[in-house]
């Protein structure tokens, strides 16, 4: 579930960090004499309490499988180590002064700012209530089925929405709406759906609509959708035991779907609170239209795009609110710290509108709280910079690539030498039916086994409406496609039926295998991709261990073992 315009939370070095720093920080700090410094590498000190997080978090990650004996403890104090050393290491290259890189701190320095002023503004007001809960626990426990038609604008969302009142046919409408085939010819149909599965608000208001109702146009991450409700299928029995048991994972889910709905909420009421000069607004997208290169591209020259724009219109005011104004110069740097995929969604008028107000809202909530009184400069940045070593430590991964060199006689010879490794696997073409509960998917398997055709069966249980369309026939795909269902399929033979598995909380399948390769060993020129990934994996291993090695005695890393060992390992 992501926001909308140019604060998109999707984005590389960009997640999560918020909740790494707190008692993270290696830089020497006020707290540096009364609190035990673990190891040191350059500038940074590893203090306990930075080291108990990240411990915690490995527990976390591994599901508290690992037991966490000195040998472990030891890895993971050497992992923070590591990325300190690469750290120094790039400051040293000068990794961290190249232009893409401060454009790329610059743009993280808005994404912490934001995610602060969602905290501060938005998710610390949001409650979850008793009935929030109990309302998810219900989604989790139904499948709805619906259709929608979809619209990028508002406008065209309203007139689609007109047609129906007017009564024109809902599938005849679709395949007006859609260009991909499936959906045209199936009305829009989606499928089945449990909590979580789609864009937050669309899954908000299905589940609170009847079979047979159509709603009035809804707002999602991209754009907006109508939507008809065909089929709802709920679990018989749900008991306060499951509940209390599943109380916890509902609760975070909870959060998420409050915060982002909260967020959005929050947006189009300051949005509409602006008041937007929308002359200016067109001008300003006549003038993208006629230097496409200059908006969609990157200047590392400069801190705001290089729009051909006369100098005493730089002040002219886009947008207002409440004595705080967005001028030309602001929207001109806050784009340039967008990113180009963000700029290249502006593709007409009514989507470059759309971009100007995110921007004007960033730059509005940018200015909010790093004027609020309890603004935690510090705490910011040090996100800032944690989530700045990420970009050093992949811009070390690069630099280790540039390193590697594997001659075509060495790929000759791990062939010949380890042949029966490079083998053809099993290649299965198999047909599926995915069903949202374990009940259906037993009757399903029951009707099977009675001898009902695969297909029949298929019509009348997949949740996937696409399957309707080929009979679930999923095309001829290597064996360990399957994952952790490969053991089990390894010896299905055509015609055969294998499940019901269960793949996630609400996704059960049943397969018929319609075709069956088997494995074959590979020739050279077949096996030459596998091979030279593999030995240039090998090297690249054994060079970045060099570097280090080299790196950490260049920059004086230091690991306090006794003091590690001193640390009981219950956490």
């Amino acid at each position: 579930m992501s926001s909308t315009g140019p604060f998109n939370r999707v984005s590389v070095f960009l997640v999560v960090i918020l909740l790494l720093t707190i008692g993270l920080w290696a830089c020497s700090s006020d707290k540096k004499d009364q609190e035990e410094v673990l190891a040191t590498v350059g500038q940074f000190e590893i203090t306990r309490t930075h080291y108990l997080n990240e411990l915690r978090r490995f527990a976390d990650r591994t599901g508290h499988a690992v037991n966490l004996g000195s040998d472990v403890m030891e890895n993971v104090l050497n992992s923070r180590v590591n990325r300190y050393t690469i750290v120094e290491l790039a400051h040293s290259k000068g990794w961290h002064a190249e232009p893409e890189a401060q454009h790329l701190k610059s743009m993280i320095r808005r994404k912490v700012n934001m995610e602060e002023y969602e905290r501060r503004f938005i998710h610390d007001e949001v409650v979850i209530t008793e009935d929030d809960l109990r309302e998810l626990f219900y989604r989790a426990n139904t499948s709805v089925r619906a259709s929608h038609l979809f619209a990028r604008y508002r406008h065209e969302a309203d007139s689609l929405y007109k047609l129906i009142q007017q009564g024109h046919d809902f599938n005849e409408l679709a395949k007006s709406v859609f260009r991909n085939e499936e959906l045209a010819r199936s009305g829009g149909d989606l499928g089945f759906f449990t909590l979580d599965d789609m864009d937050v608000s669309f899954e908000q208001k299905a589940f609170r609509m009847d079979i047979g109702d159509i709603s009035e146009p809804v707002k999602t991450s991209r754009g907006y959708s109508i939507i008809k409700v065909t089929d709802i299928i709920t679990t018989p029995v749900v008991t306060e035991t499951e509940f209390a048991n599943k109380r916890n994972e509902i609760g975070m889910v909870a959060r998420n779907q409050l915060n982002e709905i909260a967020t959005r909420e929050h947006m189009r009421g300051i949005i509409n609170d602006f008041e937007f000069d929308n002359e200016i607004i067109r001008n300003l997208w006549d003038t993208v239209q006629s230097q496409p290169d200059a908006f969609f591209s990157f200047n590392d020259e400069a801190n705001m795009l290089t729009l051909d724009i006369p100098r005493n219109e730089m002040n002219d005011v886009i947008g207002s609110k409440e004595g705080f104004n967005f001028t030309i110069e602001d929207f001109l740097r806050e784009s340039h710290f967008s990113s180009l995929e963000q700029r290249a969604n502006a593709s007409d008028i009514h989507s470059f509108t759309q971009q100007v107000h995110g921007l004007a809202f960033r730059s509005y909530a940018l200015s909010k709280v790093t004027s609020h009184p309890n603004y935690q400069e510090l705490y910011v940045e040090r996100t800032i910079e944690e989530t700045f070593f990420n970009y050093l430590n992949e811009r070390f991964d690069n630099y280790l690539d540039t390193l590697v060199e594997v001659p075509e006689e060495l790929l000759k010879i791990e062939f010949e030498t380890n042949r029966d490794l490079y083998i053809k696997p099993i290649e299965l073409n198999l047909a599926e039916i995915v069903v949202t509960t374990e009940e259906r998917a037993n009757q399903a398997w029951q009707k099977l086994e009675s001898g009902v055709p695969f297909n029949d069966v298929l019509q009348e249980y997949t949740a996937d409406a696409s399957a309707r369309l080929n009979n679930g026939e999923l095309g001829l795909m290597p064996i360990d496609r399957f994952g952790m269902l490969s053991n089990s399929l390894n010896h299905i033979q055509p015609g055969e039926h294998a499940g019901p598995f269960q793949v996630m909380s609400n996704r059960f399948v049943i397969f018929k295998c319609l075709d069956r390769v088997q494995p074959r060993p590979l020739s050279f020129e077949e096996a030459k991709p596998t091979v030279k990934r593999y030995l240039h994996d090998t090297v690249k291993s054994h060079i970045r261990a060099s570097v280090l090695n080299e790196a950490r005695e260049t920059f004086n890393a230091t690991i306090f073992t006794e003091r590690l060992h001193a640390i009981p390992t219950q956490l």
